[in-house]
């Protein structure tokens, strides 16, 4: 979906893209297109993925509904191995224009 909005997030896995310097940077808040971080414990290790969607939903490949679902912030609160939002990181890399 970043590839749509100009953005080339590397294919890494969640605590690799944590410590990627590269393509993203850590930032305190996010905003619309941002990778957040969700896991049960602060540990970015295995942590899941989703991408701001708005001010209160995250995009996200949701495996029991195998499908994509847009819940709020509050729904991943509420559920244990979601409820720490662990970090939050922004694709800065831009896919490659054609000229």
């Amino acid at each position: 979906m970043l590839r749509h909005f100009g953005l080339a997030p590397p294919p890494l896995r969640s605590s690799d893209l944590w410590d990627d310097t590269r393509a993203t940077i850590r930032v305190p808040r996010a905003r619309p297109l941002d990778l957040l971080l969700f896991n049960a414990t602060d540990d970015t290790y295995g942590a899941h993925v989703g991408v701001r969607a708005d001010e209160d939903r995250v995009l996200h490949l949701c495996a029991e509904a195998r499908r994509t679902a847009v819940p709020g912030l509050r729904d991943f609160a509420a559920r244990q191995r979601y409820q720490v939002l662990t970090g939050v990181i922004r694709v800065i890399r831009r896919m490659p224009t054609d000229r």
